[in-house]
This record gives structure tokens, C-alpha cells and sequence, in this order.
């Protein structure tokens, strides 16, 4: 992106609601004559400094699972080095400067020497300026031409069950109720005739239409006239996606014959959702009862009747939830024949936002940190017999896991600068890569929130050229306003657009919500990465780097294929 100007008043957020923000959302600075040490939401440990007019940014960790081995990931350069214990207490000292005769030698870290200043500084790169430069939404940017690779389609918002944690059962402020509407067929075709075109540069991409709800099984006509409608339209502009994924995302319960042998010929992907032992604690009827023995029945039986379709194209959905107990979890899935015999297993965390919420989900880091002891110690196997291991499968299908250990693991190398070709976890202007048709006919950038905050167009006039860039637009300023401007994490953050929704319309109250769990999401991420960069050094030093060359080569086949891998790279 090239840097622009962004000014105007439909173009930014306001300058009390930037304040504001800046407010709530600024890390802890602690200042020691002309130097300061700082610390964001959440952290325990110095990670930014500023010393002689440079700011440092870093994080330094001793390995828990090998004591005495000390590291420090330069969010610059992107690089991990190695570092002694000196070095690590220096590095998480809270003064470089000492206020009087004869405290240098009384404090609980002398101040570092000139030789030991300039040999850290080589290895965190510390730059001029109070922190990371994003990149501007250029002031004429459009999206004329959306190129959607990911349409998410509600063939209902009504639903057969009532799951607490949902994002339309009141966990989450600002979305959709359940409801009995459906979109209108011809607002189903205008949908699909943005995501099936006959341009070329589309064709090797990973692309995906999704079906969600609601529960999409309740309206399975209409699902079924949008799976033959994308057939159609292929034919009509002769294109023939190679890496095109349909997928129904459901609750398992309204499977039938006739709704399977439609799924196995058209090659559809399902998924179904099953949350292990706290499944019927979340997952309930209307009426309050668990949902658990219903899900699993239809589950078996589908796994029974068609083995081949259910090996090859189903995978099982489990949401984490507390009381996390991953011993449980494990015993739950690796002892149920049937989810052995599944595609694929998916653990995900869903994080409502909210101080509360992430002291929550705080209680759950520890049963995390098991998982990733699980993920580590599996790499005393070979790459073949790690993939066969159920073990690993069940550390890897962790969602926080594999996606924190991956952009750890393959994060490109910078060039020291404060410069980033990048808006943390934004992969491009909202609505031009991902599309969620609403039941009026609304389009919308973010599945979670069908709000009008997230609207980008409607099926009856297309994708508003400028609705996505006035999100990016203020999504920005309150990045720069806030904590993220001296994350660590920064470089390798996916925080994106849905999950700090400001907009210029906000009151105080909205924007004071908003940060607060704005912060919540920050830290966790934080966590996740602090653990994905603890994996991969732990693993090359137990293991040497051939045993994270499985790890490399995945991703890369990832790129090779069209999948879009690189969305925190610089473009």
C-alpha cells in the first residue's frame, strides 16, 4: 500500500474517539529519568523501552520446558536469537539508568555498560520514532471489482438449537438474532455471479463458499437451488476453479439420506459440531436440554453408511469452552471410534471480548500450555510417524495452536526497520475477499458481526466501492492509537477488522466497550504467539531443524497451491 492521505470525516474516526481510545488502550510506561520501560495489556514482562531516543520493542523468555535457555524474539528483524542470562535480565531490568551515587551497584540488575547497550542493540534493532509505522489506506482507494474468494451464504438464520456461546444467542453485542428469513433466490444469484467469474487469475486460487446459518440443514432446498446455481454459473462463464471448496456447516442433527447422497454427489465438505464433554453444558435446545446424544447418534450413522464420503470429506467441530480439561477432551475424541475415523478434528476457542471474558479464557491458558507441551514432545517422531500419531493430531488440530505456531515458524525476515508493508491481520480491504450474504440482501465483510457497521454492498447494486475502505480506514487509526503501536506481536498478529469494529458513529460508552474488548483479544493473541515462538525454539534445540522441515514444506505446498498463506507478508 502506498501512504496516502486519510482525512476526512467519513474516512477516519474522530479525534475525542482516537483520544479516548489512546486512553484506555496506552501500555504502561514507567519513566527512569530520560529513559522508560513499558509493558501492554496483560504482560508480566518489560517488552518496550526507550533509551537515547530510540524505542525498542522485544520479547524475552526463559524455556520452561529446558530452564537456563533464554530467548529473544526481535519483532524487526523478524528473528529469534539466543541469548545468556545477563543478557535476559538487562532486557527485562526496569531502569538502564541509575537516579544516584552507589545505586548501580544496589540495584537488583546493575545498568548495562556501553559494550552491552551496543550488543543488545544489534541484535533488537532499536529504530527512531515512539513506535511501528502502518501503513495508509490510500485516500483514492476503491474496491470496483471485487474479487471474492470466500462467500459465506445463510440459507436461513432460523436454528433448531440454542447455543450459549453463539454469536447470535446474546453472547456477542451488536449481531443478528435468530430468525426464521432466508435470502430471496435472486439475491442467492447475484451473491454467487460476484463469487464465479471467468477471470483468469481467480481460477488457481483457494477459494470456498460456505454454508452457514442458522442452521443450514433447516432450509436444505435452498441450499441445494445455491449449490446447483454455482454449477450453472460455472458453465455459463466456463470456469472451472480447480481448488473450489463448498463446505455446510452444521449441527449434524437433521442429516438424512436424501440430505447426504446430495452432499457425496456434489463433493461437499461438512462439517458438524461436537463439543466433547462440555457439549450439552453450551450446546442446548429451546427448551434447555443437551443436544449431545442426538449430534453423536447422527454422527455414527452417518459414519456408518457412507465410510468413504465420511473419511475424506467430514470433519468434527469442537468448540473450547470452561471448564477446560484437555486430559478429558482427549480421552473424548481418541475414544470415540468414530471421530477417529473423521477427515479431520478442529479446537477452537470463541473469545466474546471483555475484561471478564478474557480473565475467563485466562483460567484455560494453563490446559492450553498442555497442548503445546503435547505438540512439542510429539517431534521426537519423524515426520512420518508424527502425522500418524493421535497424539499429535489431537495437539495439531488446536486452531490457536497451528495457526500461532505457524506464523512463528515461517514470519519472512525484516529489515530492522519500524516500517510495516501491513495492518496487522488485515489481508485486503474488507469486502473484496470475503463476503457474507445477510437474508435482505445485505453484504457484509464479517460473518460474526451482520451488522450495519460490517455492511459492503447489497446483491440489488454490488459491493460499495468505498463501504470496506472506510472500515480499513477507521480500523487503522484506532490501531495507531492504541497498544498496537509497540506490540511485539505486531508483525505477526491476525487482530483484524471484525474484532476492533470502531466507527465513526460509536458514542463514548460504544468505544469504551469496544476497547475494552479490543484488549481482551490482544492478549490473547499474544499469548498464542508467546507460545508458538516457545514451540519452535524448544523444538530445534530438542530436536534439531529437521524436525520442524515437515512444518516448512506444509506451508509451502500451501503457497504453491494458491492458498492465501501470506496475509501478514508485506505486499
Amino acid at each position: 500500500m502506498t501512504t496516502m492521505d486519510t482525512t476526512g470525516p467519513a474516512r477516519t474516526l474522530h479525534g475525542w474517539q482516537i483520544d479516548l481510545i489512546a486512553d484506555m488502550d496506552r501500555p504502561d510506561i514507567r519513566t527512569h529519568g530520560p529513559s522508560a520501560v513499558g509493558r501492554n495489556a496483560g504482560e508480566q514482562d518489560v517488552t518496550i523501552r526507550r533509551h537515547r531516543d530510540r524505542t525498542w520493542i522485544y520479547k524475552t523468555w526463559e524455556s520452561d520446558r529446558h530452564p537456563g535457555r533464554f530467548h529473544l524474539y526481535t519483532p524487526t528483524t523478524g528473528k529469534v536469537h539466543g541469548i545468556d542470562a545477563r543478557q535476559a535480565r538487562l532486557l527485562g531490568a526496569a531502569s538502564w539508568e541509575p537516579t544516584g551515587p552507589g545505586d548501580a551497584e544496589r540495584a537488583p540488575v546493575p545498568p548495562p555498560t556501553e559494550a552491552e547497550i551496543t550488543e543488545l542493540a544489534l541484535l533488537v534493532r532499536p529504530f527512531e520514532g515512539p513506535g511501528w509505522q502502518f501503513p495508509e489506506v490510500p485516500s483514492d482507494a476503491r474496491v470496483d471489482t471485487p474479487r471474492v474468494r470466500v462467500l459465506m451464504l445463510n440459507p436461513t438464520e432460523q436454528c433448531n438449537i440454542r447455543c450459549t456461546y453463539c454469536y447470535y444467542g446474546g453472547a456477542y453485542p451488536g449481531t443478528r438474532p435468530h430468525q426464521t428469513a432466508s435470502p430471496q433466490a435472486d439475491m442467492v444469484k447475484a451473491a454467487i455471479d460476484l463469487f464465479v467469474t471467468g477471470e483468469k487469475k481467480l481460477e488457481p486460487a483457494q477459494r470456498a463458499l460456505y454454508f452457514f446459518g442458522g442452521e443450514p440443514l433447516l432450509a436444505f432446498d435452498q441450499l441445494k437451488e445455491a449449490v446447483l446455481a454455482v454449477e450453472e454459473r460455472k458453465k455459463e462463464v466456463g470456469s472451472q476453479p480447480e481448488n473450489l471448496i463448498i463446505q455446510v456447516n452444521s449441527n449434524g442433527m437433521l442429516l438424512t439420506p436424501k440430505i447426504v447422497d446430495f452432499l457425496v454427489e456434489h463433493d461437499i465438505y461438512l462439517n458438524i459440531s461436537i463439543d466433547g464433554p462440555n457439549h450439552d453444558r453450551y450446546r442446548v435446545d429451546r427448551r434447555g436440554k443437551g443436544t449431545h446424544e442426538r449430534v453423536r447418534e447422527r454422527t455414527d450413522w452417518l459414519a456408518e453408511n457412507w465410510p468413504e464420503y465420511f473419511a475424506s470429506r467430514v470433519a468434527v467441530i469442537c468448540v473450547l469452552s470452561a471448564p477446560l480439561d484437555e486430559a478429558a477432551l482427549y480421552r473424548y475424541f481418541t475414544e470415540w471410534p468414530t471421530a477417529l475415523r473423521a477427515l479431520a478434528w478442529d479446537f477452537d476457542l470463541l473469545l466474546p471480548g471483555g475484561e471478564q471474558s478474557y480473565t475467563d479464557f485466562r483460567r484455560m491458558f494453563t490446559e492450553q500450555r498442555r497442548v503445546w507441551d503435547l505438540f512439542v514432545a510429539a517431534h521426537r517422531q519423524n515426520y512420518q510417524e508424527r502425522e500418524q500419531s493421535g497424539r499429535y493430531r489431537f495437539s495439531f488440530s488446536h486452531g490457536f495452536l497451528h495457526r500461532s505456531f505457524h506464523r512463528a515458524l515461517n514470519q519472512p525476515e525484516r529489515d530492522g526497520s519500524p516500517r510495516l508493508g501491513h495492518l496487522l491481520g488485515v489481508q485486503l480491504v474488507p469486502g473484496n475477499d470475503n463476503l457474507v450474504l445477510g437474508s435482505d440482501g445485505t453484504l457484509y465483510s464479517s460473518y460474526e458481526f451482520q451488522s450495519p457497521d460490517f455492511a459492503v454492498g447489497h446483491t440489488d447494486r454490488g459491493v460499495d466501492p468505498l463501504a470496506g475502505v472506510e472500515q480499513l480506514a477507521m480500523f487503522r487509526a484506532a490501531a495507531k492509537a492504541g497498544s498496537c503501536r509497540t506490540c511485539w506481536a505486531a508483525p505477526m498478529c491476525t487482530v483484524t477488522v471484525p474484532e476492533a469494529p470502531f466507527r465513526a458513529t460509536d458514542p463514548a460508552e460504544t468505544v469504551r466497550d469496544k476497547v475494552t474488548a479490543k484488549r481482551a483479544r490482544c492478549m490473547s493473541e499474544r499469548e498464542n504467539l508467546e507460545q508458538g515462538l516457545r514451540a519452535r525454539t524448544d523444538i530445534e534445540e530438542a530436536f534439531g531443524a529437521e524436525a520442524l522441515r515437515g512444518h516448512r514444506e506444509d506451508w509451502a505446498r500451501q503457497a504453491e497451491g494458491g492458498s492465501r498463506v501470506d496475509y501478514f507478508f508485506d505486499a
